[in-house]
């Protein structure tokens, strides 16, 4: 007796069964944090918010006129205070209606949808302080947060940005 050996390569049905179902159940949870960019847009207007702060006390400290910061829920803006006569007047309350910056650009931003950040308007003077009593804490997180995913905070007495 010839005894023919038939073993066949190859997944069994409940192998495959199996296997899809564990892939879809994985693709289930894992798939919409692969889609879900709102963690990168808080990020990136953090550090764009952040700069255009930091821009704004240096161009009040090289200029040596004043610069308002208005930040929104929906943005920022940055003005600087109208030179008469070629210099700044402290008591001034003329501001320009935007700042350039050397590439043409305005110095103002709008938020991401889906994120916002909470309003402040402050202003720098020609030493780099701030008019605020005390520190100011801008939080940024979503469009309805109650606690902010990241703040940045501003000086009263230096101006000092604080970005960590």
């Amino acid at each position: 007796m010839s005894r023919s050996n038939t073993r066949s390569a190859g997944f069994t049905m409940i192998e495959l069964v199996v296997v899809i179902a564990i892939l879809g159940i994985i693709a289930a949870v894992a798939a919409p944090r692969f889609f879900d960019d709102r963690t990168f847009l808080e990020r990136g207007y953090y550090e764009e918010l952040a700069a255009a702060i930091k821009y704004a006390q240096k161009l009040a400290v090289a200029s040596g006129c004043a610069v308002q910061m208005s930040v929104s829920a929906t943005g920022y803006v940055a003005h600087q205070q109208a030179a008469a006569g070629g210099t700044c007047a402290a008591s001034s309350t003329n501001w320009s209606t935007n700042i350039r910056m050397s590439d043409g650009r305005f110095l103002s931003g709008a938020a991401p949808f889906g994120v916002t950040a909470s309003p402040a308007t402050f202003v720098f003077n020609s030493l780099g302080g701030t008019n605020l009593g005390s520190d100011l804490s801008i939080g940024i997180g979503p469009a309805a947060f109650a606690t902010p995913t990241y703040s940045v905070t501003v000086r009263a007495d230096s101006g000092f940005v604080q970005a960590p």
